[in-house]
């Protein structure tokens, strides 16, 4: 398998179809990360095509001796953050804001069969994502990246530009968070 770094280095020679491959190979994680940040399908299509756009713009300060994986991560959160700050400025100065919040959120799904477990991990699912959203951002990218993406602790810590005990404690606290927000809505 060709390296990320070998892809980047053929994509920078004028081999458009290495940024193809590289693209391809993080297709999937890439678009899973974007979509638990934004909690919305579309809002995670306009990232997902955002960050690779900056990663084009950006790729000659790529350090190839870093994890490319963790750099497009990175890339990936700061710019959320940066939509996530003009969202909330936005919001703030609008008057008439959302009254349910919450159908913002749902996802489109296409169309399966409604078995009485698929309705059961669909409610769990809908009630994990809307537990996730009750926690502070520097808890729930951590949890995204590890749980979702298995990102190793060191890999969380590159990306969040955090030191490796940070990470534990994010982690740690996020858990609990979450626990007991899963608690509170179950008790609903």
């Amino acid at each position: 398998m060709i390296s990320d770094r070998q892809l980047i280095e053929s994509y920078r020679s004028g081999r458009q179809e290495a940024l193809e491959h590289l693209i391809n190979r993080y297709r999937d994680s890439l678009f899973r990360f974007c979509y638990h940040l934004s909690l919305e399908k579309q809002e995670a299509e306009d990232l997902f095509q955002e960050v690779w756009v900056r990663v084009l713009r950006k790729l000659e300060k790529y350090d190839p001796e870093r994890p490319f994986k963790a750099w497009l991560f990175q890339v990936t959160l700061n710019i959320h953050k940066d939509r996530y700050r003009k969202w909330k400025k936005l919001r703030e100065r609008l008057t008439l804001a959302w009254t349910d919040e919450s159908s913002r959120f749902k996802e489109t799904r296409d169309a399966a069969p409604l078995t009485e477990d698929f309705l059961m991990k669909k409610e769990e699912v809908l009630n994990l994502e809307q537990c996730l959203r009750t926690l502070p951002k520097r808890y729930l990218a951590p949890l995204i990246l590890f749980y979702y993406e298995e990102f190793s602790y060191e890999s969380i810590g590159e990306v969040l530009d955090v030191p490796l005990g940070t990470v534990k404690s994010r982690l740690n606290q996020g858990k609990k968070l979450l626990k007991a927000a899963m608690g509170e809505r179950g008790n609903e």
